[in-house]
Parts: structure tokens; C-alpha cells; sequence
């Protein structure tokens, strides 16, 4: 998995825009990010259990094949939780693109999540 990051966004410093069956990321919200785990010593926040979790899910991104349109995996937080999206970095966001601050029922529509159970 290659985690660079061409253009103006990176790390948190990247925002998501939803549009037809594309999402792009760009300067913005802080709402997506490279798919990666940063690994961290055992503290009393941080115990062996997620240490041990931390790894596992290291090792599954790192499993997955890169995406053939060239795409980055990432992690695209919304206020239903974080999804796994192959998405354009650094691109910026043609008109009508659903991006966080567009709210719950867009967001969720645009990016086809399951309305949770329990709200």
C-alpha cells in the first residue's frame, strides 16, 4: 500500500467530496485520510489488546491489492463511523459534490451507508 499523497491534501489535512460513484479528497475537514494505523508502546490508554488489534488491521490494509484506476485507500469518516473507499487524493470537487458539511441524510445517500439500527 503506498501512502503518498500527491496535491494540496494529506494526512488530516484532507476533506471528502462524494459525486455519482466517486469520491475525491482534497484540503479540507479532516474527514479523509491514507488508510494506515500508526503503531504506539503500551500506555494506560493503549493496552496489548489494541496493540495486538492495531497490528491486525496493519496487516489486513497491507493485504489488499492497490486499485487498478490508480486510487488510494482511505479511511472517509462521517458521523455514522469511518468507511474502508478507494479514492482520488488531491483532485479537487466538481459542482454538487456532497462533502461532510452537507449533513447526515446527503452524506449518507452519497456514499450508500446503512442507516444505522439504533440512533
Amino acid at each position: 500500500m503506498n501512502s503518498d499523497v500527491p496535491g494540496g491534501c494529506s494526512g488530516f489535512a484532507c476533506g471528502f467530496g462524494a459525486f455519482g460513484d466517486e469520491v475525491n479528497c482534497d484540503t479540507g475537514s479532516g474527514s479523509c485520510w491514507t488508510a494506515m494505523m500508526a503503531e504506539a508502546e503500551t500506555s494506560g490508554f493503549h493496552d496489548a489488546a489494541l496493540q495486538k488489534a492495531t497490528m491486525e488491521i496493519q496487516s489486513i490494509l497491507k493485504s489488499i491489492p492497490p486499485d487498478p484506476k490508480g486510487r488510494k485507500l482511505s479511511f472517509v469518516n462521517t458521523e455514522d463511523g469511518t468507511i474502508l473507499a478507494w479514492v482520488n487524493h488531491g483532485k479537487p470537487f466538481p459542482a454538487g459534490t456532497v462533502t461532510l458539511e452537507s449533513g447526515k441524510d446527503d452524506v449518507r445517500k452519497a456514499l450508500k451507508l446503512k442507516v444505522p439500527l439504533a440512533e
